[in-house]
């Protein structure tokens, strides 16, 4: 009995031990979402936890947001980047990385710019969702926008999104 005992010990603080990191990673992203918020006169549109995709295995965490006319990442070690939707060219969801590693109860949402630059984000499968959704709205937007702007012309494909035209 006393070496299951001893086995069972060591499972717990080897669960233990990888748990930690990242409980505090996660009050840190909230602790940095807090400040974000108060910050701001008007609340971002999408505030989430992300992990921007920095090399096959290193991850920056942070926070993705959407606000305005722009997609910005801000880092809990000062890293930062942000993107006009007007520069969005087109948007990935999946479980699969551009580097071909495979994600497990988490996704990834790939930017493509217009200039042809990518960029990954891991995040939650919930916060993926609400991500496909505003992300949805907007191009349901650019597409009114985009109808609106040929008065008598009617858009030729139905799917198609040209960012940035008015």
């Amino acid at each position: 009995m006393t070496g299951l005992a001893i086995a069972g010990a060591a499972a717990l603080l080897v669960a233990a031990l990888s748990a930690v990191p990242r409980l505090l990673l996660h009050r840190a992203q909230d602790r940095l979402a807090e400040r974000r918020l108060a910050a701001e006169r008007e609340p971002p549109a999408l505030l989430t936890r992300a992990e921007r995709v920095a090399g096959r295995w290193r991850r920056l965490p942070g926070l993705l947001g959407l606000a305005g006319d722009t997609m910005f990442f801000e880092g809990l070690f000062g890293e930062s980047w942000s993107i006009a939707t007007s520069r969005i060219g087109k948007i990935i969801t999946g479980r699969r990385l551009a580097s071909g590693r495979l994600l497990f109860r988490t996704e990834v949402l790939r930017i493509f710019h217009t200039g042809g630059e990518e960029t990954e984000f891991v995040v939650a499968r919930a916060s993926a969702a609400a991500w496909r959704s505003h992300l949805g709205l907007w191009a349901m937007a650019e597409r009114v926008r985009e109808a609106e702007g040929r008065e008598a012309n009617p858009p030729r494909e139905a799917d198609h999104v040209s960012p940035g035209r008015r």
